[in-house]
Order: C-alpha cells, then structure tokens, then sequence
C-alpha cells in the first residue's frame, strides 16, 4: 500500500522526517512550521514509548513480562487496551485474537516456518482459547496463554502518534508506519497494491481523516512440502492461512482498522465481506484471482 498523492496542505514545502520503530520504517509528513520537528519527534517518542511497553520482541517490555508470568498488575493503559482486544476477539468471532503467540510460536512464524504435529497444534490452539484472560485489578493469563501484539500494536500507536501531533498544534498530519497510513485534515489518495506484487497499484481509494490497515500474506509466506503458508494465523482452527489475496480496512481508528484487516482476512472475502456490512465497516478484498470485492462503495 502506497500514497498517490497528498492534498494541498502536505504538498511541495511539508516536513517529512522518518524512523526506524517496531521493525519498521514510521514516515510522519506535518505542514511547516517553526514547531514542525518538535512535532514530529513528540509523535515518534510518543511510538517510542508504545514500543517500549508493548513489544514482544523485548524481553524486558511489560507485556512480554506479562506473557513470563513475571508480573499480573499491569498499568492501567495495557490493561485498558489488553480490555480492548478482547472485546474485538469476541466481536469478531476469534477470528482477531490478542492470545495468538502459542500458536504463532507452533508454527515457527518468527523463524522460518515449521508445519506443527497435531499434538502441538491442539496444546497450541487450547492455550489460544478466550477463557484464558481475564481482567480484574490484575490480568490474568491461564494455561499456558500468551499475547502477540502483532495485530494490534502498530494501529495503537499510530492512534496515540496523531494524538500527540495534535497535542503539539499540528495543523495537520500524515503518518506511514510500515504500510499503515493515518492522517487528519489531510485527505489522502491511496493505492492499494495488488497482493502478489507490491510495486503493482490495483485500486486507489480516498482516505479521509482517519486509518487504512492492509492485510495480505503475500510477502510474508513460507512453503513446506509444496504447500504454501503465511504468517497470518486463523485461531479457530490453530492453522497458518494460505495466501488468498489482500484485505484493506478504512476506520477512524487505526487501531480498529489493524485489528479488523487481520480479522477480515482470516475469515475470507464471503465471511468478511458479509461481517463488514453487518458492522458498516468499510473494507476492500483483493481476492487471489485479482477480483475487487468492496463492503462499501468507496471512492
């Protein structure tokens, strides 16, 4: 996914600055201004700091401490937003669920890919079972249950990185984290890659003041003994998705946005489609054989 063009109050003389962050590369674009390079830095200590306390990869972040055991009270903010992703697990079916690290573990996802044997795939998926979170003045993970952030915790940080650019008077923003563009008073014309080629645009669409969150396994796959697989889980079944094309997801949050494009996905253009209308939720499904299938009309 890639940004065609800007609207007037990003173009020519704006301030771009860009950072390596949760793996990476975050771009924020404000107007200029003298303030413009605090601005950004207060968005990019701002994902800093999510990072910080959220990432699996740190073994010394609070939630990977969570996921150790080592602690159960946790700051209110993870707990609100831990709160959150099980609300959207339960909205969704389990099609998004926050407990997919047994089974993203499973399956090697992180390095390389591993087809798991059925016992490992059953002990995997029960400890990715809803039931074992639960929230009190503590968050308690049972059987063996552990989080991944993957789904979720770029789209909260972009949400908290708009805030502070607001708080800092941006008059306007654009933020491009990794493929997920947010942005406020600054229409947007995005393209939509086609799943199997990224340099290749399929559609554009206009985003408004909010998110867009793709969902593709494309790039991300792996193939063992002729059969290919992605790093995108369905934790219904515990099993990895083959590639089936892309799922885009317009919200006003981008947290939202990146939980429901990873949801969309594993439930499947029929599925998907069917539970974006029910939701009025705008999403676009690129299917595998290039078919554009829209909940919504977009423009």
């Amino acid at each position: 996914m890639m940004s065609l063009a800007a609207a007037a109050l990003l173009a020519a003389a704006s301030v771009t600055r860009a950072r390596y962050l949760m793996g990476t590369v975050c771009e924020i674009t404000v107007p200029p201004s003298p303030a413009a390079q605090q601005q950004i830095e207060s968005a990019f200590a701002e994902a800093a700091r999510i990072e910080q306390f959220l990432s699996t990869w740190r073994n010394d972040s609070e939630l990977s401490r969570l996921n150790a055991h080592e602690v159960t009270i946790v700051s209110p903010e993870l707990q609100d937003l831990l709160r959150q992703t099980v609300q959207w697990a339960h909205a969704t079916g389990g099609a998004f669920n926050p407990l997919v690290k047994p089974l993203l573990d499973a399956w090697r996802i992180r390095d390389g890919g591993a087809v798991p044997d059925d016992v490992a795939l059953a002990a995997a998926t029960s400890r990715a079972d809803l039931n074992n979170i639960a929230f009190g003045e503590s968050v308690e993970l049972r059987n063996g249950a552990q989080i991944e952030e993957g789904a979720f915790g770029k789209g909260y940080a972009l949400d908290r990185m708009l805030i502070a650019l607001r708080g800092r008077r941006a008059t306007a923003a654009l933020i491009n984290f990794g493929g997920q563009i947010a942005s406020y008073n600054s229409p947007q014309k995005v393209a939509i890659a086609d799943p199997e080629c990224r340099e290749r645009p399929m559609l554009s669409v206009t985003l408004p003041d909010g998110s867009i969150s793709t969902s593709s396994g494309s790039e991300k796959s792996f193939t063992i003994a002729g059969r290919r697989f992605t790093h995108i889980i369905d934790p219904r079944t515990g099993n990895a998705l083959p590639p089936r094309g892309s799922v885009s997801v317009i919200h006003q949050s981008a947290l939202v946005a990146d939980i429901l494009s990873t949801a969309l996905y594993v439930m499947g253009p029929a599925e998907g489609v069917r539970w974006a209308r029910d939701h009025d939720v705008t999403a676009i499904f690129i299917t595998d054989s290039g078919q554009i299938i829209t909940s919504k009309e977009v423009h």
